[in-house]
């Protein structure tokens, strides 16, 4: 296996490294993103866990594609469309990009998987599926049978997708949001979280879930509602007696 640089300085690449560096999988070797932000916001930063950090525009001259992999790990910005470009970038300059499946999650040998894709902890990929290139899926998701998920699709924590689902590129499934079985739902579509989708949906759809109304109460006081004890005041409990 080559060494592997990770694209990204943020959370998510953070995420992705901690992975990686608990399974043991790769071999770390540096980071990389665009010069203007090593330059900028990142000026003093010349390492990341211990790691060195170089401008991508001068990654060949430290990591050369025929010595390292990449691996682009920035999040869902543009519908994920901007970890698409750079995912395009490295191809072009002759990088090899690899995917990261963790041994948590529960597939099998009929997992089929592109590249730069993310598979986190305790997902469940049944037999039948299709999962492209720069898919991200979170911890819990559950992709059902003879399901597609097309290209640089983004799947948050918790959602459910139901058998024979088609999922169009570049679209994002929010936290615990369920599609269900035999739909197809178009590119850029976004579901949010908790959504339920029950029909098919054209591209560029967008479902939204009604989110829980705040009580009347502050927290303290609902608290103490709650506890009060169902009896009359003048039973006494086996404690009280």
């Amino acid at each position: 296996m080559k060494p592997l640089v990770i694209f990204g300085l943020g959370k998510i690449a953070d995420v992705v490294y901690q992975h990686i560096v608990r399974d043991g999988i790769f071999e770390v070797v540096a980071f990389t993103c665009d010069a203007e932000w090593i330059s900028g916001e990142l000026a003093d930063k010349r390492t990341h866990y211990g790691k060195p950090v170089v401008a991508f525009e001068d990654l060949e001259s430290y990591w050369a594609p025929e010595n390292a992999a990449m691996f682009v790990a920035i999040g869902y910005h543009g519908l994920n469309a901007i970890r698409a470009k750079r995912c395009a970038d490295a191809k072009r300059r002759g990088y090899s990009l690899v995917s990261y499946i963790s041994a948590k999650a529960d597939i099998g040998p009929w997992l089929d998987v592109g590249e730069n894709s993310l598979i986190l902890d305790g997902v469940g990929i049944q037999p039948g599926v299709k999962i492209g290139n720069n898919v991200w899926i979170w911890n819990n998701a559950l992709i059902g049978h003879h399901s597609t998920i097309h290209d640089d699709c983004w799947i948050a924590a918790g959602a459910t997708l139901g058998g024979l689902v088609s999922l169009g590129q570049r679209s994002f499934v929010g936290l615990n949001a369920t599609i269900c079985g035999e739909l197809d739902v178009g590119d850029d579509c976004f579901v949010g979280a908790g959504a339920l989708v029950t029909k098919n949906a054209p591209p560029k759809g967008v479902f939204i879930a009604q989110a829980t109304d705040k009580f009347r109460l502050p927290s303290d006081q609902f608290v103490r509602m709650t506890l009060m004890p169902a009896i009359g005041p003048s039973v006494k409990t086996q404690k009280d007696a």
